[in-house]
């Protein structure tokens, strides 16, 4: 086990020496990510995270297009903004008197609005995506019994009911993405008073550090739990490494944090695959917010 952990942690530390990676969330609230119901192309970037707003539909189009299509936008509904990046050209004189042309770079805002909220235009239907469960990581979820709900946008641990909230398997890139968010979740869910009692958890909103150093622990729990389950590739382990640099931010950069968050990580992987409970002193108070 002791590999594990050091691989893991080594490889980490590797992808964070190359510098910030974008990190990319794997998961949509519908099966496909944010579509044009027009173009049938999925949004990309910024788009993609606007639009996250818990339709069952992955169709976006605007309101002129749903006019033109003969449908319309039914009434009180409010549209959400995207933007597209378009480009203008400008003359300069440069200083031997040439003229040059730049172009210059605007963002262009639009309302779309989602299929669910037009009428008289046909339900487009996306292409299931085949993935499917993975007896071992499976086991490995629920070998401490832990209470799953689902949420259709937004994975998280919650204190307040000691429950993880997960989209759905069908909802996710592919299944290793699945369940490397279900470990991240899994591993918050260690810190709850009832098991680990991690400060992390139990103080997570009174500060930022606190809730990095928390977000650093889950996403190595996730990252080791990814690895002795087989379920480890250069795509999530990339995008780990890119989400344990967003959460470095706040703790200045300072890779000192993961080594740490990698030794609460061990502890709370060792109690998912053992029951084994650290000796700790004092009772934990119950956290007072989900955390993400």
């Amino acid at each position: 086990m002791k590999d594990v952990f050091q691989v893991v942690t080594n490889r980490i530390l590797s992808q964070l020496q190359k510098g910030v990676i974008p990190w990319r969330r794997t998961w949509s609230s519908s099966r496909n990510g944010p579509t044009s119901y027009v173009t049938l192309k999925e949004y990309q970037g910024i788009n993609a995270l606007m639009l996250q707003d818990g339709y069952e539909s992955p169709y976006w189009l605007t309101f002129r297009q749903c006019q033109k299509l003969g449908g319309h936008v039914k009434a009180r509904e409010k549209g959400s903004p995207i933007v597209y990046v378009d480009r203008f050209a400008k003359e300069e004189k440069t200083a031997d008197g040439k003229v040059i042309v730049r172009l210059i770079p605007f963002l262009k805002y639009y309302t779309v609005f989602n299929w669910e909220q037009t009428q008289n235009l046909p339900e487009k239907v996306p292409v299931e995506r085949m993935n499917s469960t993975i007896p071992e990581a499976e086991e490995v979820l629920r070998r401490r019994n832990p209470k799953i709900g689902y949420h259709s946008s937004q994975p998280h641990y919650s204190p307040f009911d000691d429950t993880i909230y997960l989209p759905g398997l069908q909802q996710f890139e592919n299944s290793a993405e699945y369940y490397s968010t279900a470990f991240h979740e899994l591993t918050h869910w260690t810190g709850g008073p009832a098991r680990l009692a991690r400060s992390e958890i139990v103080d997570y909103i009174l500060a930022v550090d606190t809730r990095s150093r928390e977000e650093l622990t889950a996403e190595m729990g996730a990252a080791f739990l990814c690895q002795i389950c087989a379920l480890d590739s250069p795509e999530t382990v990339e995008n780990s490494s890119a989400y344990i640099q967003s959460w470095l931010k706040p703790l200045k950069d300072n890779p000192r944090w993961v080594l740490q968050a990698s030794k609460q990580a061990r502890a709370a992987v060792e109690y998912i695959l053992t029951g084994q409970m650290p000796v700790r002193e004092g009772a934990a108070s119950a956290a007072a917010t989900a955390t993400a």
